[in-house]
C-alpha cells in the first residue's frame, strides 16, 4: 500500500541502516553506492525516514519510521 518510490527509498535505507552500523564505510561511499546523487541528499533522505542522520546511526538504533 505504498508507492512504488517510497517502497524502493525505504530499502536503500534499510541498507544504508546496515551498512552504518556494520562497517566503517563513510556515509559520502554508502550514499554512492546505493545510488545518492549526493551524500547531502542521501542524509536528508536518511534524515526524513529515520529522524537520525547517518552519523547518529552509527551509535543509537535506528528503526524506519
Amino acid at each position: 500500500g505504498i508507492p512504488p518510490a517510497d517502497y524502493i527509498l525505504r530499502g536503500k535505507i534499510a541498507r544504508a541502516t546496515q551498512w552504518l552500523r556494520d562497517t566503517d564505510q563513510s556515509v559520502t561511499d554508502i550514499a554512492m553506492r546505493l545510488g545518492f546523487p549526493s551524500s547531502q541528499y542521501f542524509a536528508t533522505v536518511f534524515r526524513r525516514y529515520t529522524r537520525h542522520s547517518p552519523r547518529q546511526a552509527r551509535t543509537v538504533r535506528v528503526f524506519l519510521s
